[in-house]
């Protein structure tokens, strides 16, 4: 992403240049966030279990901002050395054999410590000394990683590792200790960025080749270092610079590319001395200053090309897996929106306000509407003392709402749809916060608020008509997705009732019940009840209602009377009874209007 042509204007007046460099930042991680939660959505139905774990690290990555950058290379280049001298310290092991057998994780903390982690994760990280760091990560103290260590991860106060950067050492490749090489291959989808160390003490190797070419599949940027120029002078260290600096620019196919030549043993003891003539002829000046103009321009850049990267890789792996029209369906546009971000992230321009679900949004499905033509079985239905058509409503609303909140966690194409009907009327906002989480509560309203900020900041141009046009798109009955599914699920039900009561059996069985609400009661009828069949409904109802209102002055009379033993389950109930059958249940009460046509 490239800067924001101009400055954003604060209300106070004051610019902030950087501004829009940032809010292009957010809105593209934000895109790749919802992304990756789609992924972690379809690795979950295919029970996918190290999808899923690799959605959550990425998710998890996301979060926390963190860039990781690594420094590989074959064993004894110097990588360790190199690391230290950009730290300032003689902090990792270094040695003459080769010493580096597990992953270390340098990242910023108030204060020094260091956490052990195992591969097993049952066990808890340990957090021995720090001056115990060699007994987990050398051979010497833990040869071939028999301690199993995961990752050894130590936190510094080092003004290098603020903003959320790991500095990560790693194993080298290409010794006889096979167990380090197949360590830092695996940890390479984790980089977003690697410094290729190689040292002027041997020629650019054939398998040191071989390992950047599948360096640079993961790592979105790569810095070269050939290391140890104090081991040679004059021309033969000009001959040996050359000869492997001619080797990986043929390699890169980039005349250009810039290579850092470098002593990190001299630019250490420069530092600990503090030599600034020292420093700046061990060649580790140019090479700080170069990644500091990375990580302070370029950083953001390459992290957002980074995570769609390893997006795009999870995709792939799951790809197989995809073995119906709509996972395939889900999955395709997963991948169209990733590859937008990927163009958006080249180009330098923000993703669209649809972020990565502009993609097919007509072909992907909605979520699964609740069936209401289902045959109801009216005979048990009408069993309960309330209204059996509320209540089914009620039933098939909170399946709605638990569909709809998944969906919302985690389906670009939901989001949008939800976005693009200023999500549910107020009634059915609360009924759906009421069963959903607040992070898929997050996750699914973030678009609908990002879509209310792009019309009030239009409203703004015109504010004398705001009012109406706000009155107009907020979130209404109207156009309220849970709304629509419950007019019809309610038309199709008092129909499939008017058509159960025109049988003598169902109409006996209605004459047992309490029958429904006045609501559904006049829906009924207007679904195709002849008169004669009217007449006896109202009838019904009639009867109920007195009796109903029978029920609820005994009640208040025995409980007046301090007989309140004596009211039995009919009286104890009446006033909810009549209630309900009047306005009905609760849980449905309809919220449109009655002009909607249904």
């Amino acid at each position: 992403m490239k800067p924001t042509p101009g400055a954003d204007r604060y209300p106070g007046g004051e610019v902030g240049p950087d501004t829009g460099r940032l809010r292009d930042y957010a809105k593209t991680k934000h895109a790749v966030a919802r992304a990756v939660r789609s992924l972690r959505s379809l690795a979950t139905e295919v029970k996918s279990a190290r999808v899923d774990a690799e959605c959550l690290e990425l998710m998890s990555k996301v979060a926390e901002d963190r860039f990781t950058l690594a420094v590989v290379g074959q064993f004894k280049r110097g990588k360790s050395s190199l690391m230290n001298a950009i730290l300032g310290r003689d902090l990792l092991p270094t040695g003459v054999l080769p010493l580096t057998s597990a992953i270390t994780v340098l990242k910023y903390g108030p204060k020094e410590r260091l956490t052990i982690l195992r591969e097993r994760d049952s066990l808890l990280p340990e957090c021995p000394p720090v001056s115990e760091l060699a007994a987990y990560v050398t051979e010497r103290g833990n040869p071939g990683n028999q301690k199993r260590v995961k990752e050894a991860v130590l936190e510094m106060p080092s003004p290098f590792l603020r903003r959320g950067l790991e500095f990560v050492d790693t194993p080298g490749v290409g010794s006889a200790i096979a167990a380090n090489t197949r360590t830092t291959y695996a940890f390479l989808p984790q980089c977003d960025a690697v410094v290729f160390v190689t040292s002027v003490d041997s020629p650019l190797s054939e398998a040191e080749v071989d390992f950047l070419r599948c360096v640079r599949r993961f790592a979105e940027k790569v810095f070269f270092v050939i290391n140890k120029t104090d081991l040679l002078e004059g021309t033969a260290q000009a001959e040996a610079i050359a000869f492997i600096s001619d080797r990986l620019r043929a390699e890169a196919g980039r005349e250009s590319l810039r290579i850092h030549p470098l002593s990190a043993s001299r630019a250490l003891a420069a530092k600990l001395a503090a030599d600034p003539a020292a420093y700046s002829a061990s060649g580790l000046k140019d090479f700080e200053e170069a990644l500091g103009t990375f990580l302070g321009l370029e950083r953001t850049d390459v992290f957002v090309a980074s995570l769609v990267a390893k997006a795009m890789r999870l995709l792939e792996d799951i790809s197989p897996a995809m073995t119906t029209g709509a996972l395939q369906a889900r999955c395709a546009d997963i991948g169209a929106g990733l590859g937008k971000l990927r163009e958006s992230v080249v180009s330098g321009a923000a993703p669209g306000p649809a972020g990565s679900a502009e993609i097919a949004a007509s072909r992907a499905p909605e979520p699964q509407r609740a069936k209401s033509e289902t045959r109801i079985d009216w005979a048990q239905a009408l069993e309960t003392r309330g209204c059996p058509i509320c209540r089914r409503l009620a039933d098939e609303a909170f399946k709605f709402y638990a569909q709809w909140q998944y969906k919302l966690s985690a389906d670009e194409a939901a989001q949008d749809q939800f976005a693009a009907a200023m999500g549910f009327c107020p009634l059915h906002t609360w009924q759906l916060i009421a069963v959903a989480s607040p992070q898929g509560l997050s996750a699914g309203y973030a678009k609908l608020a990002e879509k209310c900020a792009r019309k009030l900041s239009q409203f703004a141009v015109a504010p004398d008509a705001a009012a109406e046009v706000l009155e107009a798109c907020a979130p209404g009955p109207r156009r309220c997705p849970a709304c629509a599914e419950l007019r019809g699920m309610e038309k199709s039900s008092t129909r499939s009732l008017a058509s159960f009561l025109m049988d003598a059996g169902g109409l006996r069985i209605y004459h047992d019940s309490p029958g429904v609400c006045l609501r559904h009661l006049a829906k009924t009828i207007r679904a195709g009840a002849d008169s004669e069949l009217a007449r006896r409904l109202l009838q019904h109802a009639s009867a109920r209602f007195e009796e109903t209102a029978e029920d609820m002055q005994n009640y208040a009379i025995k409980h007046d009377g301090i007989r309140r033993r004596l009211v039995n389950d009919d009286e104890k109930d009446a006033y909810l009874r009549a209630i309900v059958h009047l306005v009905g249940e609760r849980a449905a009460c309809a919220p449109w209007r009655e002009d909607f046509k249904t």
